[in-house]
């Protein structure tokens, strides 16, 4: 027998050994050839020639090498003519999206893009033709008015029933004649003087807080969910046609469920758009565990079957809610006036009633965490609101509360620097001729998008970035809260900027109004900072899709 210390070195020896000296000629002859603009053309075979006839390894050794060097070779042929190789960012970024999907997978993106710009700088490359950027000037350039940059391909998973609406709408001026159609509507200076609309939201506070229990641990998540979609589809559909389902066990109820936990499944439709069109039918006949995943068809189907219920009232076009203004408007093709197309109008309020409950129900439940977690700012603002004139109702208007409580504006304005209610993929597309941005030109065709969490979370405007300071709004100069105002932008920037803004700041400050006028919120042992870690889904809603937090009366203490 052969004593062991004289047995052959292992595989793994023999490459270790030998992989470097290998990879290095076979860069220096890729580099060499690619220099002559050639494209490489090597075999398994010109491999193992390679390898065996320079004595690096036998033959056995080389086979098993030949494949991993070939894929060595490629990338190296992909990262020198990369579109984008001269821009910072991870070196896989720039020749595969693959790393970017793991992200997506983890629901960690946005953390991961920050990380990059944190490493890398303000412009990075995060996939083979994506770029990120995280400066305010670079931001204007891509979202401003006066550039008018497209869309991204990304928006095409947002179209209802084969339709664009104002969002899944991609070039510039077709969104802006769109926009155009609802945008009074949901101006402040309509949504904060319509005394039917605060009426409407206040009812909902009231009914919110009836399904609460003294000492008793509450979904607010759920609840916010509920109260964000009954205000929603109250404006769009009048009084009569809206939902009730804050305290009315319902088909809704089932949807906005589904709705959430198909966010993380969603994550995958970018991914694999042509697979994903049969995997969820395959999978609900499987199991019944699967139904969330047709809630988005649900919830579709339920938005048409209203619409139809809507029209057929001829009482509701005096409520002149959304639906009716749709109904009157007209769009122009070929100097001709033509009505709205049906399934257009259903699109719209679709997509409106999708993005409506979803901001309010994430904005909400965060900032109703982050008091629960601090109770100093819980009574600084229940101060605030005690000092202020109550109505018949014991409620507090709107115009009072926007006014009268700045501990709860800054809180809000916190909430919205570190938990922002979307995806971060705004994404755009350079326009032909390409554009210089922040000192690094990006060719026509890059997508581009803001990491509005580094945005948010910049050090130098934002000091102590990742703690909750609600005092950083309260207590700065002129120069710098202005400086800070400019930096916020969790509603998005320029002429695409979030429609919803002013009927969600109404919703937000007069729910948190009358449950804190009413309780104190202290923590529950379900709900944890895991559960609340905020995922890059489309929404960007808690790991835990749920927030339950316990609510003690102020009047029993």
């Amino acid at each position: 027998m052969i004593p062991p210390t004289d047995s052959p070195p292992a595989l793994s020896r023999i490459l270790s050994k030998n992989i470097l000296a290998i990879f290095l000629r076979l860069s220096r002859d890729i580099a060499a050839e690619t220099r002559g603009q050639n494209m490489l053309k090597v075999s398994i075979k010109d491999v193992i020639s390679y390898s065996t006839g320079q004595g690096l390894l036998p033959l056995g050794a080389s086979a098993v090498l030949a494949v991993a060097m070939l894929f060595a070779s490629s990338l190296l042929i992909k990262m020198r003519y990369a579109r984008l190789r001269n821009i910072p960012g991870p070196a896989l970024s720039k020749i595969t999206d693959w790393h970017l999907s793991l992200h997506d997978l983890s629901y960690d993106r946005n953390n991961a893009i920050f990380d990059w710009h944190r490493q890398y700088g303000p412009i990075v490359c995060i996939a083979p033709n994506e770029v990120s950027v995280a400066t305010l000037e670079a931001t204007k350039v891509i979202y401003g008015t006066s550039h008018r940059w497209a869309k991204s391909d990304y928006f095409d998973l947002f179209m209802g029933y084969n339709m664009r609406s104002v969002f899944a709408t991609k070039p510039y001026e077709a969104h802006r004649t769109k926009r155009k159609l609802i945008s009074a509507f949901y101006q402040a200076s309509n949504i904060y003087t319509n005394p039917n609309i605060e009426a409407h939201v206040q009812e909902r506070c009231r009914t919110f807080l009836k399904q609460i229990q003294h000492g008793k641990a509450v979904d607010v998540y759920a609840l916010t969910d509920r109260f964000g979609f009954d205000i929603i589809t109250n404006l769009v559909f009048g009084p009569d046609h809206g939902s009730t389902s804050i305290e009315h066990d319902c088909q809704e109820r089932d949807i906005l469920l589904e709705l959430k936990q198909l966010q993380f499944f969603n994550l995958l439709r970018s991914r694999f758009p042509v697979l994903l069109r049969f995997v969820p039918a395959l999978l609900r006949q499987l199991s019944s565990n699967f139904g969330y995943l047709s809630a988005e068809d649900k919830l579709a189907a339920w938005c048409q079957a209203r619409i139809s219920t809507t029209i057929k009232d001829s009482g509701a076009s005096k409520a002149h809610g959304l639906l009716q203004i749709l109904r009157e408007s007209h769009t122009t093709e070929h100097g001709v006036e033509k009505p709205l197309d049906r399934l257009y109008i259903s699109a719209e309020i679709l997509d409106n009633i999708n993005a409506a409950e979803a901001t309010t129900a994430v904005t909400a439940t965060y900032l109703i965490w982050r008091l629960t977690q601090n109770p100093f700012w819980q009574g600084k603002i229940r101060q605030e609101l005690a000092a202020l004139p109550k109505q018949e109702d014991g409620s507090i208007s709107f115009a009072d509360v926007n006014a009268g409580a700045p501990s709860l504006e800054a809180c809000l304005k916190e909430v919205y620097r570190l938990h922002p209610a979307s995806s971060g993929r705004a994404e755009r597309v350079v326009p032909r001729g390409g554009c210089e941005l922040s000192g690094v030109y990006l060719p026509e065709g890059t997508v581009v998008s803001t990491s509005v969490v580094a945005l948010h979370r910049d050090q130098v405007i934002f000091p102590d970035a990742d703690a909750f300071l609600p005092q950083r709004w309260l207590g700065a100069d002129k120069k710098m809260l202005q400086i800070r105002e400019a930096q916020l932008i969790p509603f998005g920037y320029g002429g695409r900027i979030c429609l919803g803004k002013a009927l969600a700041t109404m919703e937000i400050k007069l729910l948190v109004a009358a449950l804190y006028l009413t309780y104190q919120t202290e923590p529950s042992d379900v709900t944890s900072q895991a559960s609340m870690r905020q995922c890059s889904t489309h929404d960007a809603v808690p790991r835990g899709i749920a927030c339950l937090v316990r609510c003690r009366a102020i009047t029993q203490d």
